[in-house]
């Protein structure tokens, strides 16, 4: 009997899926339809009154999966829900006291189910809007909150191929900050194919700069305290640097730099504001309505 058994497992599984699928359906005809079985659904594997379903399969099966890679996977898939079921079971029997399992379950759903009401409550009640004048008032109020571990630049980085015509025009241009020399220095490197890093409006990480040039013995910070202009080359392009402003690292952030920051902190403050007002108020209602009743320990 057990090799006739295993003979229709292998016929069962040794055919594609779609066919396999049919003769399940057949197979199925035996089992009692009032056995408690998922309705609409078809029963596959059963196991210490544990069903693995023809669609459970179906909804792991790698798309586009035919042949013996078909038969493969399932022969793979049903194994290790057998071997799953199995554990689960023996871990049953040799852990016959649950009551810690059971509670630290308890308090996980209900974490679960706190944790979407309040995502639900901040996602239609809530606003994050924060005004320019709660951004400022807190980063005026609250500057030890950022300072800096890196150094800011503001400036002016060109990247030029070192065979481009008319260098001697850009260096002198690189340097000067009125409107008329910057278009002229757009015009140069669109006609020269050369890279214009432009932050003369906010402030940069000095060490993203720094990752543009070719790398010397002395760092670049070091040679911004000496310089505010230089350049540096390498084989296939010339590097002009101009630095307007430099930050160094233990100062404070300049507001523009940290309003992002600041606008985090504050919606996240006002989050927990809101969210404890509501359990105020749930609380406060639990005693209007008379719902607390502190019982009396007896000594």
């Amino acid at each position: 009997m057990r090799v006739a058994r295993d003979h229709n497992r292998k016929f069962l599984l040794g055919i594609t899926i779609p066919t396999a699928l049919l003769s399940v359906l057949f197979l199925s005809c035996r089992w009692d339809s009032t056995s408690g079985y998922d309705r609409g659904k078809t029963p596959l594997v059963k196991l210490n009154g544990n069903v693995l379903y023809t669609e459970d399969l179906l909804q792991v099966l790698p798309l586009g999966i035919t042949g013996q890679d078909s038969v493969e996977f399932s022969e793979k898939y049903i194994r290790n829900w057998v071997e799953d079921v199995m554990f689960y079971q023996n871990a049953e029997r040799n852990i016959p006291d649950t009551r810690d399992i059971d509670r630290l379950v308890d308090n996980y759903r209900r974490s679960l189910i706190e944790h979407e009401y309040q995502r639900r409550l901040l996602e239609q009640k809530f606003s994050t809007e924060i005004t320019d004048e709660e951004i400022e008032n807190f980063y005026n109020d609250n500057s030890g909150m950022f300072i800096l571990n890196e150094s800011l630049v503001k400036g002016l980085l060109l990247k030029i191929p070192a065979k481009a015509p008319d260098l001697q025009k850009i260096r002198t241009l690189f340097t000067q900050t009125d409107d008329e020399s910057f278009e002229e220095i757009e015009k140069y490197c669109i006609r020269n194919s050369a890279r214009c890093e432009f932050f003369y409006d906010n402030w940069r990480n000095l060490a993203e700069i720094s990752a543009l040039i070719p790398q010397s013995d002395t760092s670049l910070e070091d040679l911004i305290e000496e310089r505010k202009s230089f350049e540096t080359s390498d084989e296939e392009n010339i590097y002009l640097l101009n630095i307007s402003e430099y930050l160094g690292k233990g100062g404070v952030e300049p507001l523009e730099y940290a309003r992002e920051k600041v606008r985090v902190l504050l919606i996240n403050t006002n989050e927990v504001s809101y969210m404890r007002k509501i359990r105020e108020e749930l609380y406060k209602s639990a005693i209007d309505k008379g719902l607390i009743e502190y019982c009396r320990v007896e000594q």
